[in-house]
């Protein structure tokens, strides 16, 4: 460990190099240790990984790379999907305001929730996450959610799809420190907000609008197969929700369809 520190309530340790800050905290929870509210932040990752088979590429120091752990034990083990939702729109909020404020502040009124929680400026992915739950019965019990924030890298490999970094879109360098203790504060907040059926109500508001292609017509590839479709939302456990021209529905999950861009 390089760095342990403490604030608002978190404990938060950084690392120049980590496999993964997700199974960090893993490898924690099996030592037999509390880790709720705990941060873990690498400076760079040898195993960062996405939803399904992704990877997550960042430059040594460039970016954020972390993960914290979040009491969710209010929760319905059926209601998994509110905190992806909560993350997403708080990881929203914060660099929406950020692109507001910089030399380029029309990026902001182009961001978006791609289904299920990545962050899109336009067309371009600038965040990621990795959400992993523990339940216990019916209900939720412990949240590790990791996320990578493109923020100072400004050139990527060929074989990475769409990346976009905060410093492409401004021209200015973030302060990765502030940036973090932003984030971690919001992600909480959001999360503790599902505590109430109005702060559900309230998240789910806010994803729907803020989500990517929502009632827009646009093409996916299901069962290896190019369809254009409309998302029409998505259901209580996140599986997105959509209808072909003629009338028929679609419910997918993660790994059952591919936005085509």
């Amino acid at each position: 460990m390089n760095v342990k520190m403490f604030f608002n309530g978190f404990e938060i340790l950084i690392f120049d190099e980590l496999q993964s800050t997700n199974d960090f905290l893993h490898d924690r929870i099996s030592a037999g240790a509390d880790i709720i509210d705990t941060v873990v932040v690498a400076r760079h990752q040898t195993a960062g990984k996405g939803m399904g088979e992704n990877r997550w590429e960042s430059q040594d120091g460039k970016n954020l790379l972390f993960s914290i752990a979040l009491n969710v034990s209010f929760l319905k083990a059926e209601e998994q999907f509110k905190i992806s939702q909560a993350v997403a729109i708080a990881i929203l909020n914060v660099i929406s305001l950020k692109l507001i404020i910089s030399s380029n502040s029309s990026n902001s009124s182009n961001s978006f929730i791609k289904w299920p929680n990545d962050i899109y400026i336009n067309s371009r992915k600038l965040a990621g996450m990795l959400i992993q739950n523990t339940i216990s019965g019916m209900m939720m019990q412990m949240s590790i959610i990791g996320i990578g924030l493109n923020v100072n890298q400004m050139k990527f490999s060929d074989d990475i799809p769409n990346p976009v970094s905060m410093k492409m879109l401004t021209g200015i360098d973030f302060d990765l420190d502030l940036l973090l203790k932003e984030l971690i504060i919001n992600i909480k907040t959001a999360v503790e907000s599902l505590r109430t059926e109005s702060g559900k109500a309230s998240v789910d508001e806010m994803y729907k609008n803020n989500l990517f292609r929502f009632g827009q017509w646009a093409d996916y590839e299901i069962d290896n197969e190019i369809k254009t479709l409309k998302i029409n939302g998505y259901d209580k456990y996140g599986r997105l929700c959509l209808r072909d021209k003629n009338g028929h529905d679609f419910v997918c999950d993660i790994k059952e369809i591919r936005f085509i861009m």
